[in-house]
């Protein structure tokens, strides 16, 4: 089956593809080309692998060794509970952008950032200590505003924020961090979504993240606008996020939940009524951007449930449906997420385009 692929003008998005590390490369550049890109065009990579059968080391070596010669691309590496729709093991993503590259920050086939066009690309990273999930949080954000600077754009250009940390999924484990992370944005913000991961990230390090952004060409801010349902659910703490920020002719659609406004989980413990209410919130944020052309992506992070997806658990069957629909996405399975009794949080990008 060929791997799910949706272009919109310069900008191409892939759903996770499967196999070994090579094959699923090799099924990546076919997917760009038939859509009009090229590997030199390859802009992110993300890598959901499992934690407990596969080293993240040799997985980058991999990797590395199978990705065409080019002017270097963002790796983000993310140890997961269950991969994808395979055996579970691995499934990578891309992003593309058919376009010049701007300026890129660090060699190798891996970078720590790039300017491709009008978007940005932060790989994701730990930071450069080992302390406490803030003192690790603070520590990523002032390597990435670094990073940040030297592709002549600040925390202001980032429009979608990925965080997966390793600490229990409750407010008490990841507030501290939230805190700090949101120190670095002023409001309006990005989008955010926040994953609690099942093991420590290499080095003992707790905390990964990664930016995606946007700025003209020139290197002047590009306008942008956000929307919040009345209604919609909250964070228990206030911080800078939006649920919804269009830029550019593209919608960005923050990791959606069974909230309520209070922060109260709705249908705790159903995955398949989360799967529903989560789509929902997701097409009342974007109605929120504007009218919807199409959805381009999804990012699903799911609580793994009895049996896996190949299971009869109710919800294995709405999850199956979303990596088989007509939009890419990327399914990743955990073992808790953020709040106790909460099985499903979705990340939308839509297409805003008249």
């Amino acid at each position: 089956m060929a791997l799910t692929t949706v272009r919109i003008k310069e900008l191409v998005l892939t759903g996770g593809a499967s196999g070994d590390p090579s094959q699923q490369v090799a099924a990546i550049v076919q997917a760009l080309a038939r859509e009009g890109a090229s590997a030199q065009d390859l802009c992110l990579l993300r890598a959901f692998y499992r934690a407990d059968t596969v080293d993240p080391d040799q997985l980058r070596a991999a990797l590395a060794s199978s990705v065409p010669d080019g002017p270097g691309i963002a790796l983000t590496l993310v140890p997961v509970a269950w991969a994808g729709q395979g055996d579970g093991s691995l499934s990578v993503e891309a992003v593309a952008v058919v376009g010049r590259r701007n300026a890129t920050v660090g060699s190798g086939p891996f970078v720590a950032g790039l300017r491709q066009g009008r978007f940005l690309f932060l790989a994701g990273q730990a930071g450069a200590v080992t302390g406490t999930l803030a003192e690790e949080s603070r520590s990523v954000m002032q390597a990435l505003g670094q990073t940040l600077a030297g592709l002549g754009a600040g925390f202001g250009d980032v429009v979608r924020m990925n965080r997966w940390y390793h600490a229990e999924g409750t407010k008490e484990a990841w507030e501290p961090s939230a805190r700090a992370t949101a120190s670095f944005y002023t409001e309006p913000g990005p989008i955010a979504t926040a994953i609690s991961l099942p093991v420590p990230l290499p080095g003992g390090k707790s905390i990964k993240i990664e930016l995606m952004g946007m700025i003209g060409e020139d290197g002047r801010a590009l306008p942008k606008s956000h929307s919040w349902p009345e209604g919609l659910w909250d964070w228990p703490i206030h911080l800078p996020y939006k649920h919804g920020l269009a830029c550019g002719g593209i919608g960005f659609v923050g990791g959606q939940v069974s909230l309520d406004a209070d922060a109260q989980v709705i249908d705790p413990g159903h995955l398949d009524r989360q799967v529903k209410r989560s789509l929902g919130c997701i097409d009342r944020v974007a109605a929120g951007l504007g009218p919807v052309r199409q959805v381009l992506h999804l990012g699903v992070y799911y609580e793994v449930p009895p049996g896996g997806l190949a299971g009869a658990s109710p919800g294995a069957a709405e999850l199956r449906a979303l990596g088989h629909g007509a939009a890419p996405a990327a399914l990743a399975g955990f073992n808790t997420l953020s709040y106790p009794q909460m099985r499903v949080e979705i990340e939308a990008i839509v297409d805003l385009t008249d």
